[in-house]
């Protein structure tokens, strides 16, 4: 069987679909070249609702959480750039918003996305959190706005 964009693939021990396992390969590429001795660890993918407090955003594809423990404040502001370059609507998470540290990123495009990540990429189009309180996120955002294409490897505008 040929590998498509939704292929569940298991990347770096997690489960995610091919179209997003090659977005975070390019955005890792990338957020490498600034920081080369660096690469994305996930600790969690897609297609799961082991985590309680993820509540359903992971329970689709598209949607990862990426370890930040040793990445320096310079580095995960890189990497979320990064992410957001290759079509990601991305956010470090804080112990001061309820979570462990991480990076939560949604493929924006993602088909089998649940309704909750769809709803966080809105959100993240409408300059906010993507979290309950909905509040403002004044962070990066590419320009334009992009969407990463299976088919060329690369994000485009949309």
């Amino acid at each position: 069987m040929t590998e498509g964009p939704y292929t569940r693939v298991t990347w770096r021990g997690k489960k995610v679909n091919a179209r997003t396992r090659d977005a975070l390969l390019w955005a890792e590429k990338k957020w490498r070249k600034k920081y080369p001795s660096k690469r994305i660890e996930l600790s969690q993918g897609s297609y799961t609702t082991a985590v309680p407090a993820s509540g359903t955003s992971h329970k689709g594809g598209g949607v990862v959480d990426i370890r930040t423990r040793n990445l320096t404040k310079a580095q995960r502001v890189a990497l979320v750039h990064a992410l957001k370059d290759a079509g990601f609507a991305a956010w470090y998470r804080t112990e001061k918003q309820g979570f462990s540290p991480h990076i939560h990123a949604c493929l924006i495009g993602d088909r089998e996305m649940s309704a909750s990540a769809k709803g966080q990429c809105v959100a993240y189009d409408n300059g906010r959190d993507g979290l309950t309180g909905n509040r403002a996120d004044c962070t990066y955002r590419a320009k334009p706005k992009v969407r990463f294409t299976y088919k060329r490897q690369k994000p485009v505008p949309r």
